[in-house]
């Protein structure tokens, strides 16, 4: 009973991440140990998100892609993987304030076009608001 969403590296598996559909516990699972975080979609900017779902959301939107860190926790892989982007726009849960802050910091150090969006609900539930500022900080 969970969706899986598969964590590629150069299109190859080298890891899962399982959602729980119930309110099984643990409600998300990793499959294996890679330090990689979930991707999902094509384009020049990355989207900095927590979760799977986020990721999967923002990459359904033409020219972004989500990168699910699977936590608040920024890794030394994510800032290699991270570095490859022209634009990183980090916009964690609206919880997430200060992370959001930090991560900005120390990814600026690796890409040369890092914004920060404080967000008004999790990217998951399609804020139409949400999309529009994320649209306007890669557009202008």
């Amino acid at each position: 009973n969970r969706v899986v969403f598969v964590v590629k590296y150069e299109n190859e598996i080298v890891d899962a991440v399982g959602r729980a559909l119930t309110n099984r516990l643990p409600k998300w699972k990793r499959y294996g140990n890679s330090p990689l975080p979930y991707q999902f979609g094509r384009g020049n900017a990355a989207v900095v998100v927590e979760d799977c779902i986020s990721a999967s959301v923002i990459g359904s939107v033409k020219g972004f892609i989500g990168v699910a860190l699977l936590g608040t926790s920024l890794l030394e892989r994510h800032k290699l993987l991270l570095s490859k982007f022209s634009t990183v726009i980090v916009a964690l849960d609206p919880d997430a304030l200060f992370k959001n802050l930090e991560i900005a910091k120390e990814l600026r150090n690796y890409v040369d076009n890092v914004k920060v969006i404080r967000l008004k609900d999790d990217l998951k539930y399609r804020q139409e608001e949400d999309f529009n500022k994320l649209k306007e900080v890669v557009w202008n």
